[in-house]
């Protein structure tokens, strides 16, 4: 997709994914993801997705485990104050 052919997001792309982990009890596969991800938003590759989750997992919002296939990811919970 080339610059002029961006489509602007009405939702950041960081807070669909944490939705769409929340709706799956916490966690998913990464290819489930993807698969969610790419019926929702038409720009998403793998890479983006990539980069995404890595923000989430630096700021704490996420873990990202490996598994034999893919990757697992767990929302991690918030402790209440």
């Amino acid at each position: 997709m080339s610059e002029n052919d961006t489509v602007w997001r009405s939702e950041p792309l960081d807070l669909i994914i944490l939705d769409l982990l929340r709706r799956k009890e916490g966690s998913l596969k990464d290819d489930e993801l993807f698969e969610m991800l790419k019926s929702m938003v038409k720009e998403i590759s793998l890479p983006i997705l990539n980069k995404v989750l890595m923000k989430l997992e630096l700021t704490g919002k996420i873990n990202v485990s490996s598994l034999k296939k893919g990757k697992l990811i767990t929302i991690i919970k918030q402790k209440e104050s």
